[in-house]
């Protein structure tokens, strides 16, 4: 059976199967902070728009800081539970602060090294839709950017469970670890990022509606989400990460600790 529809396959069943548990573990530490979100982009959106105060912006940064915070809590959370079983401490995970910023540290090196890439793979699509002059040749060389963009960052992912484990490993060694398998990874790549593509587009169509602003003296109508569609866009997102989390660390126990996928 082709690796990479067995990775898909172990990938939703770790994530559908134990949904009641991850929803323990991670719904509330993610959903917080993006209700935080969207009720602060929200009052700015409201009437006449004018610069953010000082008071927005204060709180904007503080929100921002509670939601990393959160999510490498929860992604911490998930990963043990998925590779040591450990649950946790009624609707949040354990806090190991210890581990926490291990993998605050980790996920941020592997953000400067997929920026890195995609502006070294913009300046490439920049060059060559200038040079066709084709617009579909531009779209295609976007949407494979981003899709290289995830690649390297699942390829170089593996240390994040790692740390969460408090296990050591640099970004060279996840890099040649995942080589064996890194054509197999595009696939749950991609089904993975169709599938939420197309539940977006529909609760769009489904929950959204046109409104009328002003912004910065100019009325303008924007498509916006109703307060249910933005619930339902919350959970899909949430959703999308616990996939995209399960991805390496089925990966990790694959590759570095030698478990057999289902």
């Amino acid at each position: 059976m082709d690796y990479g529809y067995q990775l898909l396959r172990h990938v939703v069943q770790q994530v559908f199967g134990n949904l009641r548990q991850a929803a323990q573990l991670t719904l509330l530490l993610f959903l917080v902070p993006f209700i935080g979100l969207v009720t602060l982009l929200g009052g700015m959106g409201t009437g006449q728009a004018e610069p953010p105060g000082g008071g927005i912006i204060l709180g904007g940064l503080l929100l921002v800081v509670a939601a990393i915070v959160a999510y490498c809590w929860a992604a911490v959370g998930w990963h043990r539970y998925v590779l040591l079983e450990e649950t946790g401490n009624g609707i949040v995970p354990r806090w190991r602060g210890d581990r926490i910023g291990a993998y605050f540290g980790r996920a941020f090196v592997v953000g400067i090294v997929v920026v890195l890439a995609v502006m070294g793979g913009g300046l490439v699509v920049g060059i060559a839709a200038a040079v066709t002059q084709s617009p579909a040749v531009a779209i295609a060389l976007g949407v494979g950017l981003v899709f290289g963009a995830s690649w390297v960052a699942t390829r170089i992912g593996l240390v994040l469970p790692a740390a969460a484990l408090g296990e050591r490993m640099t970004i060279g060694e996840s890099w040649a670890v995942t080589r064996p398998v890194s054509g197999h990874i595009l696939l749950p790549l991609i089904v993975v990022a169709l599938v939420v593509g197309v539940i977006q587009q529909l609760i769009l169509v489904v929950f959204g509606q046109a409104v009328t602003v002003t912004m910065f003296g100019e009325v303008q109508e924007q498509y916006v989400l109703t307060l249910v569609g933005q619930i339902l866009n919350g959970v899909l997102s949430w959703l999308q990460v616990l996939v995209n989390l399960a991805l390496m660390t089925t990966l990790y126990g694959n590759l570095v600790e030698g478990r057999q996928l289902n």
